[in-house]
């Protein structure tokens, strides 16, 4: 409530009171200036009782002043008292919300803090988890592979010797039962057998000795079947003559015919390799000059002849005139103690091949089921996972294998790993 006011016109802020008493005294001095105009002397007297009243009328006017000046005074007193209790009710309210949403954000904190710990540990179980099953899965595939070691082993060679008894016993049955018509009936597909023989000693020959000379002997020209001509670093090392038979029955008549042969090709070594074997050889023998063996031992028999043949040529080179050392090695060559470490030798890389394709046939089997086992538990990891990041939600670590790869539709999520 204001206690002055603006004068029109000067514009200047007269206090309420002031203004009141003047406005006051001007009415009563201009009110008394016209009465004494007009009076006359006799009035004189009325004029003093009038001056007494004015006296008091200004005395009652000032206490007047007082009074609104007092209440003035009380309604601007109250109105601040007011406006400062409403400020201050305003700034309790506020200062109550403040501390309110300060103990909210203070206990969310908490929460989240409580949160972010239980997820760390979490996050540590599953990582402890996951080492120890890598580590066991480790040590169970050790464990696993030496138990197929063993296994296999033990198994080869009990499967081995069976298959041998099996296949004597075979050949001895089928012995029984072979008649001469049957005998004729084999007789007629022996050429195209033999022939086919043929072609892949043909094709091993080539690949296993690219730089020899391979060249089959044409058909209806009377010899053998390939001619080997043997290459090394020093040149010419000499000739192998092939001849290859596809019978179930052997002949003599086969040798006596490969060195007429290797006489008139003027080859140095001649082999019979055949599906029938002289009685009492097994996969590869020297028999009367000739060298016999099956289709197995044919390349482990060539590089053991050619070995023999560069040798041969090395001495030569050497010294011609050493032909007693040439003629004592090649007689070592064509003896019987080289036949029987070749023999030995060919028969136990053969023996060793067996025993490796069973060990390999038995540990597939046992790699195929234990990668079940392990598909199995990487869809269960990833199963826990995807459970986990739904309860969780971003908060969770994310797992760089079990995610999603970056650009996919689907966006980031637990991978079937095991698929």
């Amino acid at each position: 409530m204001s206690d002055s006011i603006i004068c029109p016109e000067c514009e200047t802020e007269i206090p309420l009171s002031e203004a009141i008493s003047h406005q006051a005294e001007e009415r009563l001095r201009a009110e008394f200036e016209a009465e004494k105009a007009k009076l006359s002397s006799d009035q004189a007297a009325l004029l003093a009782a009038k001056d007494a009243e004015l006296a008091a009328k200004a005395t009652e006017l000032a206490a007047k002043e007082g009074e609104i000046e007092a209440a003035t005074e009380k309604a601007r007193v109250d109105a601040a008292a007011a406006a400062q209790a409403e400020a201050q009710e305003r700034v309790a309210n506020e200062l109550r919300d403040l501390q309110a949403q300060v103990a909210e954000q203070a206990e969310r904190r908490q929460e989240a803090e409580n949160r972010e710990l239980e997820l760390r540990k979490e996050k540590r179980d599953l990582e402890a988890e996951r080492e120890s099953l890598r580590l066991q899965v480790e040590r169970t595939l050790d464990e696993e592979r030496e138990t197929i070691a063993t296994t296999a082993r033990e198994q080869a060679d009990e499967k081995w010797q069976m298959k041998l008894r099996e296949r004597d016993l075979q050949i001895e049955q089928m012995t029984k039962r072979i008649d001469d018509l049957q005998a004729a009936a084999d007789q007629k597909r022996s050429g195209l057998q033999g022939e086919v023989l043929e072609r892949e000693l043909e094709d091993v020959l080539r690949e296993t000795f690219p730089g020899d000379e391979i060249e089959p002997v044409k058909s209806g020209k009377r010899g053998a079947d390939v001619v080997q001509q043997v290459r090394s670093g020093r040149g010419a090392c000499g000739k192998l003559l092939w001849e290859s038979k596809n019978h179930k029955h052997w002949s003599d008549g086969w040798i006596d015919k490969l060195r007429e042969d290797q006489q008139a090709e003027k080859a140095d070594i001649g082999i019979v390799v055949t599906a029938a074997l002289p009685e009492g050889v097994e996969h590869i023998a020297f028999v009367r000059g000739v060298w016999v063996c099956d289709f197995a031992s044919a390349v482990p028999l060539a590089v053991m002849l050619r070995q023999q043949l560069d040798a041969i040529k090395q001495e030569r080179t050497i010294d011609t005139n050493r032909s007693r050392v040439a003629d004592d090695l090649y007689s070592y060559v064509c003896g019987s103690e080289f036949q029987h470490f070749v023999t030995n030798a060919v028969t136990a890389a053969l023996r060793q091949k067996q025993e490796l394709d069973a060990e390999r046939t038995a540990a597939t089997r046992v790699f195929k089921k234990r990668e079940v086992q392990i598909e199995a538990q990487l869809r269960n990891l990833a199963g826990l996972y995807g459970g986990l990041q739904a309860i969780a939600g971003g908060a969770l670590q994310p797992v760089a294998p079990l995610e999603l790869p970056v650009g996919t539709d689907e966006g980031p999520g637990p991978l079937a790993l095991a698929s």
